[in-house]
């Protein structure tokens, strides 16, 4: 049985702004669901829709996912195929689970920064939204740096995936068990 290592300081705090995030995120898609249903019945009723509801709940829906990333990558919810680590035996799930965390983390990396491209775009060209005509940046913005806190927070986790897959391959503990994710 492999012993797990205590994460470090850093790697908690990143869990805990992750979860923090996620939290912010599922209240906020849970308001927005209940708008949408306001909205509706509005609709409905008296054939007046919420004014701008529609572009509103877009751009605000982009926000709150993009606000549960983080959480995606520090409980391990992505998905992963371990069967050649499995195959290969040793220390190679361990190599093999922090390389895709690096290329995971990377890749947010690089969508953060197409991202502040788009959202600079935005706010140079000054698209607003057309019903309100409310600037679209700000809501980009926000994506852009949620996407990056990602990249962050998926590099930081990344140290300890390694620990953590030996740990699991000799049955010491789950994904859930180290991460503060539901078991």
């Amino acid at each position: 049985m492999v012993a797990l290592r205590e994460p470090s300081a850093i790697v908690r705090h990143a869990r805990t702004v992750a979860r923090r995030l996620a939290i912010a995120g599922v209240g906020g898609l849970l308001l927005l669901a209940i708008a949408t249903a306001g909205d509706i019945a509005m609709r409905y009723l008296f054939a007046s829709p919420i004014r701008g509801f529609v572009d509103l709940a877009a751009l605000a829906g982009a926000v709150l996912l993009a606000a549960c990333m983080p959480w995606l990558l520090v409980s391990r919810g992505n998905i992963a195929v371990d069967a050649l680590g499995r195959r290969l035996g040793g220390r190679w799930p361990g190599r093999l689970d922090t390389f895709a965390a690096l290329i995971t983390a990377g890749f947010f990396g690089l969508m953060g920064w197409q991202y502040w491209r788009f959202s600079a775009e935005l706010a140079e060209t000054a698209q607003s939204i057309p019903v309100l005509r409310w600037p679209v940046w700000p809501w980009w913005a926000a994506v852009t740096a949620l996407i990056i806190v990602t990249a962050i927070v998926g590099l930081v986790t990344a140290s300890g995936t390694g620990s953590l897959a030996a740990a699991e391959a000799d049955g010491a503990g789950s994904a859930g068990d180290q991460t503060g994710a539901p078991t």
